[in-house]
């Protein structure tokens, strides 16, 4: 038996990164929400939502929560890179580094949050939609990938990853679509 879970990087944000902590969707993301919900409704019975505390992503989770009729569980596992401490104005030059990196040179906190995201991701015993993040995407495509970068590749705003668990561990069904995008 196995469990699959679809990874979805929420609707385009209204602030960038480094303008806002926790910025809600603009107007383009609230569409991106829709079309997003309306796709998967046709292509998957109803399963279990989880979405990162943000608000972003609690926005994008809501057209589709709307459409089954349930509340998404707010997952702190999903939550975005955690960039605790910094203002604002250093937090897009920090970005920019973890970014380029590799995960056996980043802090043991953001070691540790990755770790969080797999143990998350891999104790679901049903199949489920995440509402999440660029970042986190890629901490888990990475891993699947045995890849030590962070960035592995690029999810559009509203693109649907997929993976599958099994007893052999998890696997890469496939990526979402690509974009050129500014990490917001």
């Amino acid at each position: 038996m196995s469990t699959t879970i679809y990874l979805v990087r929420h609707g385009e944000a209204a602030a960038t990164w480094d303008q806002s902590l926790d910025p809600g969707l603009s107007a383009r993301g609230e569409r991106q929400a829709i079309d997003i919900a309306s796709q998967i409704h046709q292509e998957i019975s109803p399963v279990a939502l989880f979405s990162s505390p943000l608000l972003r992503t609690r926005e994008t989770s809501r057209p589709l929560a709307d459409l089954w009729q349930q509340e998404p569980l707010v997952a702190p596992e999903l939550s975005e890179v955690p960039s605790a401490g910094l203002d604002l104005g250093g937090r897009r030059a920090w970005l920019d580094r973890v970014l380029a990196g590799r995960w056996s040179e980043q802090s043991d906190h953001l070691q540790h949050w990755r770790s969080t995201i797999l143990d998350f991701t891999g104790r679901q015993t049903q199949d489920a939609v995440f509402f999440t993040h660029f970042v986190v995407i890629n901490a888990i495509v990475s891993a699947l990938e045995g890849s030590d970068n962070v960035i592995v590749f690029r999810p559009d705003h509203c693109s649907v990853t997929k993976i599958r668990l099994s007893g052999e561990g998890m696997e890469l069904i496939e990526k979402g679509r690509e974009a050129v995008t500014v990490v917001k």
